[in-house]
C-alpha cells in the first residue's frame, strides 16, 4: 500500500521535519522515520496520521480503522483468519492484532497485498504547517527559536580550527548552516572551499532535512539542535567517512544513556573534546562579531574520527579574551 510513501510526501508537504511530526503525535524522530520505512507500530501511524493524514483507495469502508477495513476486505474475499495468514506468511494471531488495531506496519502491509492486492495509500493534501509555534525536539516552544537555531558564534568557530586540524582539500558539510552562516563564513576565510550547505529552513537545493541526506561527506562541522544530538550524532555517523565535529553543551559528557549510546562508540569513536573555558551567550551575541558574550552555558566542540583508537582525550581552550567586556562595544566584521 505504500504507507511510508504516502506519510513522507504528506509531511513534506506540510513542511514538517520527522522530529516535528514525532513532537505533535508524542513519538520520537526514530519512530517518525519507521513509519515511513514501512516499519514500526501500527499505533505509531495511528498517532502519525492525526497529523499527516493518508488516504487509502481499495479498501471497504466498513469500519474507521485500517485494521477493521482489512477485515472487511477478508470476510469480502471469503478467507478465513487461517487461509489469509498462510497467504501473507504471518501467524493466525498477528492477523488478529493487525485487524485489532495493533501490530506492526510491515506486517499489516503484508495482509494488505492478500486480502486488498488493489489497495494504495496517498497523502491527503489539504491542512498546512501551523505558523507560530516552534518545535523545538520533542515539544512544542512558542518562546525559543524555530527549529532550535542558535547561531555558533564566529570567535568559537576560530578556535575549533586553531585547536583541531582539518583538511582543507575534502568534501566538508554543514547541514545545519542557518541564515548567519557563521561556520561556512569562517571555514571559507581560512582557505576551506570545498564546501557543502544545507538547512531544514534555508531556500532552494540547500533546503534539506539533515536526517534524509545519504550521500557521504569527509568531513562534517557543524552546530546540532541540542535537543536532537543523539539523533544528529548517529546519523552524522553515517553521512560522515572520516571526521566530525560538533559544538554541544559541556554537561553532555554526562548520562547513562549517552555513555551507552553515543561516548562508547569504537567503530567512530570520539577522539577529542575541546573544551571551552567561557560560557556561550548564543541569544545576545552577535553570530559575525570577533567576540562574544558570555554566559552559563558551556561548551564543548566534539570531535569524532572513524580511525582514532583508544580513550578521548580532553583539551581546555582559553576563550577569555574572545568575550565581549561589559560596557564594550561589539566589533563587527563585515
Amino acid at each position: 500500500m505504500n504507507i511510508g510513501q504516502a506519510i513522507r510526501t504528506g509531511r513534506r508537504a506540510r513542511k514538517l521535519t520527522q522530529a516535528e511530526v514525532g513532537a505533535l503525535a508524542g513519538l520520537s524522530r526514530q519512530a517518525v522515520a519507521e513509519i515511513e520505512r514501512d516499519a514500526g507500530t501500527i499505533r505509531n501511524l495511528h498517532a502519525v496520521e492525526k497529523h499527516v493524514p493518508i488516504s487509502i483507495s481499495g479498501l471497504p469502508s466498513g469500519g474507521d480503522s485500517i485494521g477493521q477495513r482489512l477485515r472487511s476486505a477478508r470476510v469480502e474475499r471469503a478467507l478465513s483468519l487461517r487461509e489469509a495468514a498462510e497467504r501473507a506468511g504471518i501467524a493466525v494471531n498477528t492477523v488478529r492484532q493487525i485487524e485489532a488495531g495493533r501490530g506492526t506496519v510491515d506486517r499489516l502491509q503484508r495482509l494488505a497485498r492478500v486480502v486488498a492486492p488493489g489497495a494504495r495509500a496517498k497523502a491527503v493534501k489539504n491542512g498546512s504547517r501551523k505558523r507560530g509555534i516552534a518545535v523545538v525536539g520533542w515539544v512544542a516552544d512558542r518562546v525559543r527559536r524555530v527549529g532550535d537555531y542558535y547561531p555558533s558564534p564566529a570567535p568559537v568557530v576560530r578556535l575549533l580550527l586553531d585547536h583541531e586540524a582539518f583538511d582543507r582539500d575534502v568534501p566538508i558539510l554543514e547541514p545545519t548552516v542557518g541564515h548567519a552562516r557563521v561556520i561556512e563564513r569562517v571555514l571559507r576565510e581560512r582557505g576551506f572551499m570545498n564546501i557543502t550547505c544545507f538547512d531544514l529552513h534555508c531556500e532552494g537545493d540547500e533546503r534539506r532535512d539533515f536526517f534524509e541526506i545519504t550521500e557521504h561527506y569527509h568531513t562534517i562541522i557543524t552546530n546540532p539542535p541540542f535537543r536532537l544530538h543523539r539523533e544528529f550524532i548517529a546519523h552524522a555517523k553515517r553521512v560522515a567517512t572520516h571526521k566530525i565535529a560538533m559544538l554541544l553543551p559541556l554537561n553532555y559528557l554526562t548520562g547513562a544513556g549517552r555513555h551507552e549510546d553515543i561516548w562508547t562508540d569504537s567503530d567512530f569513536p570520539l577522539a577529542r573534546v575541546h573544551v571551552l573555558n567561557r560560557g556561550i551567550d548564543f541569544i545576545g551575541s552577535d553570530p559575525h562579531a570577533d567576540q562574544f558574550r558570555s554566559s552559563q552555558m558551556y561548551c564543548c566542540w566534539y570531535v569524532f574520527e572513524r580511525q582514532h583508537r583508544g580513550p578521548p582525550t580532553l583539551h581546555w581552550i582559553n576563550s577569555h579574551k574572545h568575550v565581549e567586556r561589559k560596557g564594550a562595544e561589539l566589533k563587527v566584521m563585515v
